[in-house]
């Protein structure tokens, strides 16, 4: 997977565009993002903000703090790469707790990350041997968690997979470009909301999610492309699971396979609430599928399109998009 172009035109996406004035630490290339981490207060009570300058990065960071905001000088030109295979991980211990796989990892207790405008990208797949065993770009055990305007690649399955203990996470997506020849490179555990994102995957399940303990639990994505290299499953799923896709286009390279259950000898998780994949103005090229078509009505509450937001995705317990805000004007005026 070379790391070359954008997939999406520039027109599907839009920017955060968050302002770079007020910091409260810089990392040049040569020097260190842990060590700017490190650095920040082990409990900030307001967003830390670290600004990583153009540039690449060969480094896996840990995030072991809450409110840390990781913000990029640009999307395309900071560059945060690093090969790492989940099975022969180098670094299995960040100050004596386990640590994931993936170029950026947040540990349990990293709440309220923000990470934006940057590339982010697990290259174990390409240049160490020719897998896409679990190699995570960014891998998460935190909560309340905002990963905005980034491209997020990985050479192999799981790119951006937040776990949260017991599956209790809240995860928001905006802006994203998602590539990954692996299986279910989007996969959240708990709630997760993704707005204005590009999926680009090869052959294999794009999407994936586990809703387990609770009905209300859900992955929505909104205003996305779903393309693929070669023909792909849109997504499944191994627990109780819940997807809702609205405003989303697709290419031709969707096959005819509902979202649904990965496995036909197995079962992990006996899903008392079945399949529960909900749609609404979905397009597909070349034409749409019986299962595409909307039946948003069917859903717990029946919800109207205009009802399907972040907070209401959230149950009114978080607000990314207020949060993103605050970050913005805090950004523009705390010179």
């Amino acid at each position: 997977m070379a790391p070359t172009s954008r997939i999406v035109p520039a027109s599907r996406i839009a920017p955060a565009s968050l302002s770079v004035r007020a910091v409260q630490a810089v990392v040049e290339p040569g020097q260190s993002i842990q060590a700017a981490i490190e650095a920040a207060p082990e409990q900030p009570s307001a967003p830390y903000v670290i600004l990583i300058k153009k540039g690449t990065y060969n480094e896996k960071v840990i995030v072991d703090r809450p409110n840390i905001v990781l913000l990029g000088e640009h999307r395309d030109s900071t560059r945060l790469i690093f090969a790492e295979l989940s099975s022969k991980r180098t670094i299995r211990e960040y100050k004596g707790k386990p640590v994931g796989n993936g170029v950026i990892v947040l540990q349990e207790g990293a709440d309220d990350c923000i990470i934006g405008t940057m590339t982010v990208y697990n290259n174990y797949g390409s240049t160490v041997e020719p897998t896409t065993a679990h190699q995570m770009a960014i891998f998460g055990r935190a909560t309340r968690t905002i990963v905005i305007d980034c491209c997020v690649w990985a050479d192999g399955n799981d790119a951006l997979a937040l776990w949260a203990p017991e599956g209790n996470g809240m995860y928001y997506h905006a802006d994203l470009d998602l590539r990954c020849p692996g299986v279910d490179f989007l996969c959240p555990r708990g709630w997760c909301y993704a707005t204005r994102c590009s999926f680009y995957g090869d052959g294999r399940a794009l999407i994936w999610h586990d809703g387990r303990g609770d009905y209300d639990k859900k992955l929505v994505i909104t205003d996305s492309h779903f393309d693929s290299k070669s023909p792909v499953t849109l997504g499944r799923y191994h627990h109780d699971a819940q997807f809702f896709l609205l405003n989303c286009t697709m290419s031709d390279k969707i096959i005819d396979h509902p979202i649904g259950y990965a496995y036909t000898d197995q079962v992990l998780d006996p899903c008392p609430w079945g399949q529960r994949l909900y749609m609404h103005n979905v397009r597909r090229e070349g034409g749409n599928f019986a299962w595409m078509a909307d039946n948003l009505d069917q859903a717990k509450g029946s919800p109207r399109p205009e009802d399907v937001t972040a907070l209401w995705t959230f149950g009114g317990a978080w607000d990314p998009e207020q949060k993103i805000a605050e970050l913005k004007e805090l950004l523009k005026t705390n010179r």
